[in-house]
C-alpha cells in the first residue's frame, strides 16, 4: 500500500483517535501553517504540523534539524507525524522534546503551558505495518535521477519526454513513469498550458532523503586521502581534470567559504586515477576524500557540482556543522523552490 502524505496524516489521526479517544484530533487549517505542512488540533490544542514519507537513523537528524529551522517564529508546538517509528528512534525523539505520531498508534505527544503539563500521550511498541510496503519508483535509481533534473529548473517539468530522457540519460519509459507518479503524488500539476511543479519543497525533501539512501551509495567509487597535510590546505588550488567537481563539504566552501571542509565529495564521469594525476591524492581506504560517479551530463567543465547536490550531501552527513551550511544554502540559493 502506497500512503500519500494526507493519508498518512488521516491514518495517523484515525490511529490516535482509537488509542485515546480523542475525537477532536483533527486537521484544523492548510492555510495558517506557516512553513508546516498542515495545523492539526489535539485536546483542543493547535499543533504546528510536518508529514515525513520514511523516518530512520538516516533521515532523523536532518529532519530535526529542519524542524529547529521551521520553528523559527513559530509559537504552536510542533508536531512530527509519519508513517512508523521504531524504539530507537521514538527514544531520541523524546530526548529532542520532539512530538511524534506513526500510523501504527505509536507516539509521543506532550503540551507545556506556563511550565505546567497539560496533557501527554504516549504509546511505544506498536508494530510497523508497512514493512512489506515497497518503495515508489519514482524515488529509486533512475526516478531520483529525473527529479534531480527536474529540480534544476522550473520549466524543465514541461519539456518534451524524449528531451528529458537525453538529459537524464534513463530510458524513454522511465521519464513517462516517472512523471505520471509525480502527477499522482501531486508533485506536478497539468492543465491546459502544460506541466508545473507544484510542493516544490516537500519534493525536494524527499528526493534529497531518497538520493542518499538509494542512489548515493551505489554511485561511490572509492577514497583518497591527501599527500600531506600542506597539500590538504591548499586543496581548492587544485585543478580538477574536466568531469571531476566537488560536492559535499568542499563544495559548500567554493560556494560561499562559510565551512571548512573536514571531507571531501568529488562526482566524476572519468576515471578516479585522473585525480592521482594533479600530485595532490593518494590512494588511500578511508581517506577524507570520497569519490562517487556523476550521474548528470549538464554543466561538464564546472569544478563544482549543482547546488542541490551539495545541499542533499550536507544534509545526509548528519553532522550539525553541514546541517547547518545546507540551511544557509537553502535559504540563499533556492529561491525557485518554495
Amino acid at each position: 500500500m502506497k500512503l500519500t502524505y494526507l493519508e498518512i496524516l488521516n491514518k495517523a489521526l484515525g490511529t490516535l483517535k482509537e488509542k485515546f479517544a480523542c475525537p477532536d484530533a483533527m486537521v484544523q487549517s492548510e492555510a495558517d501553517r506557516g512553513a508546516f505542512d498542515v495545523v492539526v488540533g489535539i485536546m483542543g490544542v493547535d499543533f504546528a504540523c510536518t508529514i515525513i514519507g520514511l523516518l530512520n537513523n538516516v533521515t532523523f537528524n536532518w529532519t530535526l534539524n529542519a524542524i529547529h529551522a521551521m520553528q523559527e517564529g513559530e509559537t504552536r508546538p510542533v508536531l512530527l507525524v509519519t508513517k512508523y517509528i521504531n524504539p530507537a528512534i521514538m527514544e531520541q525523539a523524546i530526548l529532542n522534546n520532539l512530538n511524534v505520531l506513526d500510523c501504527a498508534g505509536n507516539c509521543h505527544i506532550r503540551y507545556m503551558k506556563g511550565g505546567q503539563m497539560i496533557f501527554q500521550l504516549s504509546n511505544k511498541g506498536e508494530k510497523n505495518v508497512f514493512t512489506k510496503e515497497r518503495t515508489q519508483p519514482a524515488f529509486q535509481d533512475a526516478g531520483i535521477k529525473v527529479i534531480f533534473y527536474l529540480l534544476q529548473d522550473d520549466t524543465h517539468v514541461n519539456k518534451p519526454y524524449r528531451v528529458i530522457q537525453e538529459n537524464t540519460g534513463v530510458s524513454l519509459g522511465t521519464v513517462k513513469n516517472v512523471i505520471e507518479e509525480l502527477v499522482a503524488q501531486r508533485y506536478v500539476l497539468i492543465s491546459e498550458r502544460g506541466r508545473f511543479l507544484k510542493n516544490k519543497k516537500k519534493l525536494l525533501d524527499q528526493w534529497v532523503m531518497s538520493f542518499n539512501q538509494v542512489l548515493k551509495p551505489k554511485l561511490w567509487m572509492g577514497e583518497m586521502t591527501f599527500r600531506d597535510i600542506e597539500h590538504k590546505k591548499k586543496w581548492a588550488e587544485i585543478a580538477l581534470p574536466i568531469g571531476m567537481c566537488w560536492g559535499g563539504e568542499s563544495g559548500a566552501s567554493l560556494l560561499d567559504g562559510y565551512l571548512e571542509p573536514g571531507s571531501f565529495d568529488v562526482y566524476t564521469s572519468i576515471p578516479t586515477a585522473n585525480l592521482l594525476k594533479t600530485g595532490y591524492v593518494m590512494p588511500d581506504d578511508g581517506g577524507e576524500i570520497r569519490i562517487y560517479q556523476r550521474f548528470w551530463t549538464w554543466d561538464a567543465e564546472s569544478n563544482i557540482a549543482p547546488i542541490l547536490l551539495i545541499y542533499a550531501d550536507l544534509m545526509g552527513s548528519g553532522e550539525s556543522r553541514s546541517l547547518e551550511a545546507a540551511q544557509r544554502i537553502a535559504e540563499h540559493g533556492f529561491k525557485h523552490i518554495k
